[in-house]
């Protein structure tokens, strides 16, 4: 956890100052407090709002089969049961965030992709082997025990994200961003959308501000 706590904080002190910047200096009449906002959120780029430890066992078991029996030729049959801990990471790219001004002088709505997995990975010095047991003619690999660790990871991913990690990480961005804006004194409203529909908004914005700047 303490790493999402660093980035969190560096988020909000980027955003503070550059408000507070902006407010004491007000030196480009195309600036707003939007672009400020918006600058000081993608300085961060990346944040990590979930972080979770898991721990998991994999099985295996491989030999060469007698053909039509469903057995293997003596001195063939590997395996082995592997223990390990890991860690899943959900967040959210900042980078792609787009803020407009709403009614309000005071408000601003900030629209970002949905969270996703940033990370999953095996903590290798937590591996634990146990019944590892290998044949005359055959023998255990490190690449056997690191294919079947990968692909216990690839289930790991479906589980968490049938159970809702991605939502809980939306929920925990939009908690941070809100605090964070309300730290400047302004209101945010936090909407979720595709990276097309950001696009789209983001060529909008940019529009506008040539416009802005050809008057």
């Amino acid at each position: 956890m303490a790493a999402s706590i660093v980035i969190v904080f560096a988020l909000m002190i980027s955003v503070v100052l550059n408000v507070l910047l902006f407010m004491r200096k007000k030196a480009n009449p195309n600036h707003s407090i939007r672009s400020t906002i918006l600058s000081g959120i993608k300085s961060v780029s990346e944040l990590a709002t979930v972080r979770g430890q898991f721990q998991s066992i994999v099985t295996f078991s491989d030999g060469v089969k007698i053909p039509w029996l469903d057995v293997n030729f003596p001195g063939t049959t590997r395996k082995f049961m592997l223990k390990y801990y890991g860690t899943i990471v959900c967040g959210c790219d900042l980078s792609k965030a787009q803020v407009s001004e709403r009614f309000d002088v005071n408000r601003v709505r900030i629209t970002l992709p949905h969270s996703k997995i940033l990370d999953v990975y095996a903590d290798v010095n937590s591996f634990e082997v146990y019944d590892q047991s290998a044949g005359i003619f055959t023998r255990v690999k490190l690449e056997d025990q690191n294919r079947e660790v990968n692909a216990d990871l690839e289930k790991v991913k479906a589980h968490e994200l049938q159970n809702g990690i991605l939502e809980q990480s939306d929920n925990n961005v939009r908690k941070i961003l809100t605090s964070v804006v309300a730290s400047t004194g302004m209101e945010a409203e936090i909407l979720f959308t595709d990276d097309e529909t950001l696009a789209l908004i983001e060529n909008s914005a940019g529009t506008l501000q040539l416009e802005a700047q050809a008057m």
